[in-house]
């Protein structure tokens, strides 16, 4: 059995990166980053992931390494074996893994962002890690004779569930009834098909059953996205989900859902978060043994905690504020994380860990609880303090061995240990549904961990009517303040005990009758002598930002480098709505969307969007105005050298471009304008690449439509153009390039 590996590495070069990452894609990304994120390798030894991010199409798994790290002459031969089991270990469980060392990411950090782009995409659409939250609950049900009774079936079980599959023979209604249940739902509609036949069938029942709305395709080049109901390939919309947001639709409906394990339904199924899916299929039992139902629910999103709990799959929340003298206020952040020196230096004090065992003491004393801790040494002191006052209190984290580990929570759930202390206790399949208290003593800016942390302590238990959370509420400032059950939940309003998250219009009802100066019956077991509301600060940075836009996007919206934009900025010409200070020099600047447009529109900018990307880049190159003939040139060159993926190594490029003007002056032709290097003669490849990237290049790089990595020393279009341009589009291109070339030298 391998040793346990670090419960944290390399801090310094992690602080690092994360500010890469936010430089590359913008410090509201952060929120979907989950740092030191706990894994189990195929022998069952624990394991952290520096950085985790989930994608529609997988997990990302970013490792930050010292120099020395993978070097067998280094270190052991012991650790670099064990290190090769942890990575091996991770891609076997389907994790896509990326490394740096620290060397590069001080050395060569701009590298790293170019490989970041290219790796994860210009603009990557990252979702929440949800590991702890329940799936959908489901039925599946056979079509009967009358489809009035798979309607009330529907209905009935809409109550209770939120995915189902209905199957039965081809041609007996399928698809009439799932779309006069869409219509009896009446909310937007997204249908999904693999087949071109099967997308014009549903529009045209949907435009005979429910003419009221909109119906649209979403299929090749038609994209009648804004449709109420949309009636789409999967191919077309897992290849564009950035077209839509996860949000759009309340209802879903997978045609011939039988093909669900494939990956592009896993991709579409996971991003949406409808009200209710359904299924359709002529073939309930798949080939390779596997449960459709059960794929089906797998593959779906999970459900988030209010949805859980409104259904009764989790139980309900209570929460007591506990506030503390603790000053956060100047701990920094690294766009999305404490300094972890800071963060350990201001809360790891006597008198803040005294303040939670008195706490237990004086509310919980006996009842089940977890104490979440910001490290391990935080862990071990509050355990120590907790036996101090008799309680059998016990640390568990990483660095237990597992054989301790399991006896410890083993004795947990069986009542004989009253307290865990917990540090990274979570993503490994352990759940504690006999935990009744959970203490949130680890502050973190990552809604990620809170929500994991919360979670495990939310599964139903015969004789708990509901969790009881205690905030640790230390004094921060209003950018660097961590999660709570308030702020993840955006509830205003504070009352002690009060249910943070229970039944449809249960959370209401406690807070009116608290305001008549009664206390929930429930309560009569927790000394809650608390009385009144509190007025709880909601305001949240990443939050509001998520809306925003931020400096590096305003860059990517106007056909203008970014150092224009930040010469502006500098010069006051250009304000930002929000300032978020992240260190004594550094902020991260954020703005409204109507703020960007009145920009552009003040200093005569074209504001690109994904939308008309195409239409300005082939417009542009229809129409293309040249007191030179290297816009033309370059662009064939570049067609030419690209690979499937719309990239082109630059040396490449830049031999195809010499290539042309080299040839006329073989044949006898003018090359270009007397001051151009080709007339002029005795150039090396480096002055045609400086030619290249100054002038034909950065008119298209303005536009933000192609990415110059130049470290890697490639040139590519931007995946969102790439992705819309068609076989037929390439051709145009090069038509008129050559109907521009023989314009020009005419």
């Amino acid at each position: 059995m391998p040793a346990t590996i670090k419960t944290s590495g390399n801090s310094g070069a992690e602080d690092r990166f994360i500010e890469l990452f936010c430089d590359t894609f913008g410090a509201e990304k952060g929120q979907y980053v989950y740092l030191q994120y706990p894994t189990v390798d195929i022998y069952g030894g624990h394991r952290f992931i520096d950085f985790a991010l989930k994608m529609p199409d997988g997990r990302i798994a970013i490792e930050v390494d010292g120099n020395t790290w993978h070097d067998p002459g280094s270190v052991s031969q012991d650790k670099y074996h064990d290190d090769l089991l942890k990575q091996n270990s991770m891609v076997f469980d389907g994790w896509k893994v990326y490394r740096w060392t620290s060397a590069q990411i001080d050395r060569n950090p701009e590298r790293v962002k170019d490989e970041l782009v290219t790796f994860l995409g210009q603009n990557p659409l990252f979702q929440y890690i949800e590991d702890a939250m329940p799936v959908q609950s489901g039925k599946a049900f056979a079509l009967m004779d009358h489809q009035e009774e798979a309607l009330q079936n529907l209905l009935k079980m809409r109550e209770t569930d939120s995915i189902a599959l209905l199957y039965h023979a081809t041609g007996t209604g399928k698809t009439v009834t799932a779309v006069t249940d869409a219509k009896r739902f009446g909310k937007r509609t997204l249908f999904l098909a693999h087949r071109h036949e099967l997308v014009e069938q549903a529009l045209n029942t949907f435009r005979n059953i429910w003419p009221e709305v909109t119906a649209g395709v979403y299929e090749g080049s038609t994209r009648q996205k804004d449709a109420y109901v949309v009636c789409g390939s999967i191919q077309s919309v897992s290849q564009n989900l950035e077209d839509f947001s996860p949000d759009d639709f309340a209802y879903m409906i997978i045609d011939e859902c039988h093909h669900g394990t494939a990956e592009t339904y896993r991709k579409v199924m996971s991003y949406f978060r409808p009200e209710f899916t359904l299924g359709l299929t002529a073939t309930p039992e798949r080939a390779d043994g596997e449960d459709l139902l059960e794929v089906f629910q797998h593959v779906a999103h999970r459900l988030d905690l209010k949805e859980a709990v409104e259904t009764g799959t989790l139980c309900p929340v209570r929460c007591i504020r506990i506030r503390t003298n603790i000053d956060m206020r100047d701990v920094r952040i690294s766009g999305f994380k404490y300094n972890t020196q800071d963060l350990e230096s201001t809360i790891r004090v006597p008198a803040r860990n005294q303040l939670l065992v008195d706490t237990y003491c004086e509310y919980v004393s006996g009842k089940p609880t977890v104490v979440f801790c910001a490290s391990v040494r935080h862990a071990e002191e509050i355990t120590d303090l907790f036996r101090e006052k008799g309680i059998e209190a016990w640390c568990v984290s990483g660095n237990t061995k597992p054989g301790d580990r399991k006896r410890i929570l083993q004795d947990y759930e069986a009542g004989r240990i009253p307290v865990l202390c917990a540090c990274d206790l979570l993503n490994e399949g352990w759940d504690s549904p006999h935990t009744e208290v959970l203490f949130m003593a680890r502050p973190t800016m990552s809604k990620t961990i809170y929500m994991q942390q919360l979670g495990r302590g939310m599964r139903l238990y015969p004789g708990k009517e509901f969790l009881m959370v205690f905030d640790f509420v230390d004094n921060a400032n209003m950018f660097n303040a961590p999660y709570s059950v308030h702020r993840l939940l955006g509830i205003g309003e504070y009352v002690p005990g009060g249910l943070v998250l229970g039944r449809k219009h249960q959370v209401q009802y406690d807070m009116d009758l608290f305001r008549k100066g009664e206390k929930p019956e429930v309560l009569v077991d927790y000394p809650v002598h608390m009385t009144g509301f509190e007025t709880v600060d909601l305001f949240n940075w990443q939050e509001q930002a998520k809306d925003m836009i931020s400096q590096v996007e305003f860059t990517r919206m106007v056909d203008k480098q970014s150092e224009t934009i930040e010469r502006y900025i500098r010069e006051k010409k250009i304000l930002p709505d929000m300032e978020v200070p992240v260190s004594e020099h550094k902020k991260f600047l954020f703005f409204r969307k109507e703020t960007v447009q009145n920009y552009a529109k003040e200093f005569g900018w074209t504001l690109i969007t994904k939308d008309n990307m195409k239409n300005i880049f082939m417009d542009m190159a229809k129409t293309m105005t040249m007191s030179y003939s290297y816009k033309p040139v370059f662009l064939e060159a570049f067609l030419d050298c690209m690979d499937e993926t719309g990239c082109a190594r630059l040396d490449e490029v830049t031999d195809r471009f010499a290539k042309f003007y080299e040839d006329r002056i073989a044949a006898g032709l003018p090359a270009e304008k007397k001051n151009c290097i080709f007339t002029k003669g005795s150039y090396t490849k480096k002055d045609v690449e400086r030619l290249i990237l100054s002038m034909p290049f950065k008119r298209f790089e303005d536009m933000h439509v192609m990415h110059h990595a130049k470290q890697l020393g490639t040139i590519q279009f931007y995946k969102t153009l790439y992705r819309q341009l068609s076989e037929e589009d390439k051709a145009s291109i090069r038509k008129w390039c050559e109907a521009g070339i023989r314009k020009y030298f005419d």
